[in-house]
Formats: C-alpha cells, sequence, structure tokens
C-alpha cells in the first residue's frame, strides 16, 4: 500500500516552449505566443512574443526555471515538466 498527497504541488500552465538564448537563459513561451514576464515582486504576467528583457529570461536548474528579475533580488523558481500529458 502507499500513500499520496491530496495536495499539488503545483498546478502547471501549458507552455509550447522553452526558447534557448545565446547567453544560455531562456525564455517561456505560451501557446498563444506570449512570453512569461516575472516581475520582482513575484508577479507573473505575460508579454508580446518576442519579449526577452530581464523579466522574462530565466535558467533552467534541474526540473525548475528559475527567474531573478532584478540583480541581488529574489529569485522566482517554477516547476517544469518537458511533457505534459
Amino acid at each position: 500500500m502507499i500513500g499520496i498527497g491530496l495536495t499539488p504541488v503545483a498546478t502547471l500552465a501549458v507552455a509550447s516552449r522553452l526558447e534557448r538564448l545565446a547567453d544560455g537563459s531562456v525564455t517561456v513561451v505560451f501557446e498563444d505566443d506570449t512570453v512569461m514576464s516575472v516581475q520582482p515582486t513575484g508577479a507573473v504576467e505575460h508579454r508580446p512574443a518576442g519579449a526577452c528583457g530581464p523579466y522574462e529570461r530565466a535558467r533552467v536548474q534541474g526540473q525548475l526555471v528559475v527567474f531573478r528579475p532584478r540583480a541581488g533580488g529574489p529569485a522566482f523558481a517554477f516547476p517544469y515538466a518537458d511533457r505534459v500529458p
């Protein structure tokens, strides 16, 4: 017998791809071609296709996509699954 938690760790938004940039960072592109933007407060917003400023750039660390919108400020980690059933 096993036990399983009844509360999910995270709700995943379905993104269409991670777009890799020349500096090794990524942007998260959603199915409508908008880009994930994480504000210095941790609030998540969407930006138009092609946006890749400091609030849109992230690094993949294992199964997390980590945003740090301001140098010296807090970092925000989001679970990442390379396949969604």
